[in-house]
């Protein structure tokens, strides 16, 4: 199962989403903060789980719709 989260700078606790699948970020094993250009792990740095039921993104809106307009 794949699950979105939030991971927090150790710098200057910036706010960084990123996707966990069994237990392993996706997509990227480190995160570059862009605001002070520190380098973490995000798995370090969790600092919430979210719920997909309320995905407010854009790429959700786009997803969602794009489903919709399929069926």
């Amino acid at each position: 199962m794949t699950y979105r989260a939030k991971a927090n700078c150790p710098v200057c606790n910036s706010e960084e989403e990123v996707w966990i699948q069994n237990g392993k970020v996706c997509f990227t094993e480190i995160v570059h903060c862009d605001r002070c250009g520190s380098i973490y792990d995000p798995l370090e740095f969790l600092s919430q789980l979210m719920d997909l039921r309320s995905n407010n993104t854009v790429s959700s809106k786009y997803e969602s719709s794009s489903i919709s307009t399929l069926s």
